[in-house]
């Protein structure tokens, strides 16, 4: 027994010090010196946020500890909640944003209950989601089929179809309610809820967990609208120009970026919100998103540990940047994550219960299927990572003789919309680009007969292109990925980090192995399910974790986003851990290191706070009189007559079909209201360079793009800056191809004529291009127009 103590007590020692280690070298690095956020870390910004995440923690975690009453107690928490979002001016995004997520759920419900039948299903939230999403996307995708798509009338379909499931489900309820009628069976509650209960300190921790949870939703929520990053900007606020020419998503918009072809599963189930003023309703919908996944991710925690652990589970994953920071972009990020989390959710459930009772409820074998299916529609990626989980899940049903097939075509039917959304989503791509998908997969799809179509380009495998060997390169970014986000590949991993917390909980798991290895021969038998789901989990985890680690060393640009689920993946297994380690008599060593995980999660707040895709500086600021919402198409509008484009943003507005191509810094030339594509969207490494080599060729895809205008930003081209774009505007000009040039303030507007011929008048546009347009040096000579 005294061995036994003393190697607790060593083990806790060396984690202390990796504690220490994994808070102080991340904040040298990150927070002072010329680290990425010490600029911005002394301002007074940062404090009034901190500030404010600190009293509304204490609002709430006093709320929830001191008010006794349930009714009050959550009343109160919602009351904080609102007025937060009132003052930060997301009170209509946070409202109608829920509202559409609702109606999903409704949708959904109605589906499994009346026509798959399937009212007793345990977390069957899960299952509404997953079918409410996939049948809404199917649905928009078959109304673009039948050139009804355009955003409006998509938006009407939306409020009939709520209004009618709203009726449906009143009917419902009273006549559930009627004497003599027996009421619906609720679907089945998790073992695990009626152990633990909320008394003692286990109540305190209960509810500081949950009111972390909260704050941290809460900190996305109070810096939304300033926080417009590059990618929302360039293609995720974007969907009623990308996506929407008048009929639907299958008209080609003539765009040769890939972002424009990649799979928009999110884009298309979001394209009622995507024309309102304010671009926060996009991104609240995706803040809810990742607070589904949170609660996702606590009852998928549920089935391999208690509750009190699955909460910290999901504490922990709260605080994660890689994680969280996705949830206030427009991008399919949290999404993906989220329908991921009901995949192995589902899967893991019909584990466990064939363990435990013999009953193979072929039910949740294929929702988890079904959620696959609609990843792929989310991001292009998901092909690789949600292959991974599913395909080794599907191997460990085999060898383990758990698969099973047969069943009604009633429950096969289950998997009837996500197949139809992922239908419709890849054929979209199919139609433009004669690929199914797109991104670097289209080399290996030319291999299997597939032929990219005019305009786009293959793209190949990544490389990373480095003279390091691979074992090198993979050392190196593991170092920098778990301790020190710092270096050339790290700029897209430092605001979208998994933190230290991660090499933490590393170090927590090989601590925990040593003491469970010595207390191998005591281990216990326990129940058949559990030790299904355990070994389950080892046959996902690493081989997904072994196909993380190849991208690693593939990809050029590292992007921290990519590791969402590995982050949590390694989080829920740290935690079990622990919860293994308390069950079997080290109670000590895990309470010391879920001890030793405050000072990380603390830390991780800060981080969390200070770092963001759109670097944006704390809250937006706090305003008690508001119309609930920020009007960005204004500001849009007003930025752009500040940089003298009032008179071209007013000829653009005019027709929101227009298609124009800018010549202007990316992304804000884009922000004209019409489809607009820049000409970093043509070439290298988004497009397609060989449209750009020659004006001939240029002027060819300009036919394909059916371009109506070319915009030239001022002090963006010119001899020292994008000097082939400005040859080829000149010459463009000079050969009758631009014409009807208007000038404002050295910017530029030109009519596209692909039938123009040099002529006089040509060479007359080509001198007052000359002497109107202000060039990239001029600008940096201070010249104005």
């Amino acid at each position: 027994m005294e061995r036994k103590q003393t190697g607790q007590r060593i083990l806790a020692f060396l984690l202390l010090v990796l504690g220490a280690v994994c808070v102080a070298v991340p904040f040298v690095t990150l927070f002072t010196g010329d680290g990425t956020y010490s600029w911005q870390f002394k301002t007074p910004e940062t404090a009034k946020m901190m500030a404010e995440i600190a009293l509304i923690f204490v609002l709430i975690g006093g709320g929830l500890l001191l008010i006794r009453r349930p009714l009050f107690r959550w009343s109160f928490t919602a009351l904080v909640f609102v007025l937060f979002n009132w003052a930060h001016v997301v009170f209509l995004p946070m409202a109608v944003s829920a509202l559409y997520l609702g109606y999903l759920f409704l949708t959904g419900y109605f589906l499994r209950v009346v026509l798959f039948k399937q009212r007793e299903l345990r977390d069957g939230w899960m299952a509404d989601f997953i079918l409410g999403t996939s049948a809404v996307i199917a649905a928009f995708c078959l109304l673009s089929a039948f050139h009804a798509g355009a955003v409006r009338q998509l938006r009407w379909f939306s409020l009939l179809s709520g209004a009618a499931l709203l009726l449906w489900l009143g009917v419902r309820v009273a006549g559930e309610r009627r004497p003599g009628t027996e009421a619906g069976k609720p679907g089945r509650r998790c073992p695990e809820d009626s152990q633990n209960r909320l008394d003692g300190r286990w109540r305190t921790v209960f509810y500081l967990l949950i009111t972390f949870l909260i704050v941290m939703v809460l900190i996305q929520a109070g810096r939304m609208n300033i926080a417009l990053d590059f990618d929302t900007l360039w293609y995720g606020v974007r969907s009623e120009y990308v996506l929407d020419n008048g009929s639907g998503i299958y008209e080609n918009p003539g765009m040769v970026g890939m972002a424009y072809v990649y799979a928009k599963g999110l884009e298309t189930l979001t394209l009622p919100l995507c024309d309102l003023a304010s671009h926060s309703y996009l991104l609240y919908f995706n803040l809810w998103l990742a607070a589904l996944g949170l609660f996702a991710l606590y009852r998928l925690s549920c089935l391999y540990m208690d509750r009190r652990f699955a909460l910290l589970a999901s504490a922990l994953v709260s605080c994660v940047p890689g994680i969280m920071n996705m949830s206030i972009t427009a991008k399919p990020d949290v999404i993906t994550w989220l329908i991921q989390i009901f995949m192995v959710y589902y899967m893991s459930l019909y584990i466990k219960e064939a363990g435990e009772t013999g009953e193979r409820r072929f039910p949740l074998l294929v929702l988890s299927a079904g959620a696959y299916l609609l990843s792929l529609t989310m991001k292009s990626t998901s092909l690789v990572f949600s292959t991974a989980i599913f395909g080794m899940s599907g191997l460990y049903l085999i060898f383990r003789r758990l698969l099973k097939l047969r069943a009604p075509i009633r429950q096969w039917l289950l998997m009837l919309f996500p197949a139809a959304a992922l239908t419709g989503i890849w054929a979209r791509t199919m139609l433009i680009t004669g690929m199914p998908v797109t991104s670097v997969f289209t080399s290996i799809l030319e291999k299997l007969g597939f032929q990219m179509k005019y305009p786009f380009a293959s793209s190949a495998l990544p490389q990373n292109w480095e003279e390091a060997s691979n074992g090198a390169v993979l050392a190196r970014r593991l170092f920098h990925m778990l301790l020190m986000p710092a270096g050339d590949d790290m700029g897209h991993v430092v605001f979208a980090w998994g933190s230290p917390l991660i090499l933490f909980l590393t170090g927590a798991c090989l601590a925990a192995c040593l003491l469970l290895a010595a207390e191998a021969q005591k281990r216990e038998t326990g129940k058949r399910g559990q030790r299904l789901l355990s070994a389950y989990a080892h046959t996902a985890f690493w081989p997904f974790l072994a196909v993380n680690l190849v991208s690693l060393v593939m990809l050029y640009q590292i992007d921290g986003n990519y590791f969402m689920l590995l982050y949590t993946g390694i989080i829920v297994g740290a935690v079990s851990l622990l919860a293994s380690l308390s069950r079997k008599g080290f109670r000590r060593f895990s309470g010391a290191a879920c001890l030793l995980l405050l000072p990380i999660m603390a830390f991780n707040v800060l981080l969390t706070a200070e770092s963001n895709w759109a670097w944006s500086l704390g809250f937006s600021e706090i305003q008690w009189v508001n119309k609930g919402r920020v009007n960005h198409e204004a500001l849009q509008h007003e930025k752009m007559v500040q940089t003298g484009n009032e008179q071209i943003w007013n000829i653009l507005s005019q027709d929101s079909a227009t298609r124009v191509i800018a010549f202007g810094d990316h992304p804000g030339c884009l922000q004209f209201p019409c489809i607009v594509q820049s000409y970093k969207d043509i070439t290298s490494p988004w497009g397609n360079v060989e449209l750009v080599n020659t004006v001939e060729a240029f002027e060819e895809y300009m036919a394909y793009a059916k371009a109506d205008y070319a915009y030239v930003e001022a002090g963006f081209i010119g001899e020292g800056s994008w000097e082939w774009s400005y040859g080829l505007v000149r010459q463009m000009i000079s050969r009758g191809t631009l014409t009807d040039l208007k000038f404002e303030h050295g910017n530029v507007l030109a009519r596209v004529e692909l039938d123009g011929r040099p002529d006089s008048q040509s060479g007359e546009n080509l001198r007052l291009f000359d002497e109107n347009y202000l060039t990239y040096e001029m600008k940096q000579a201070g010249e104005t127009r």
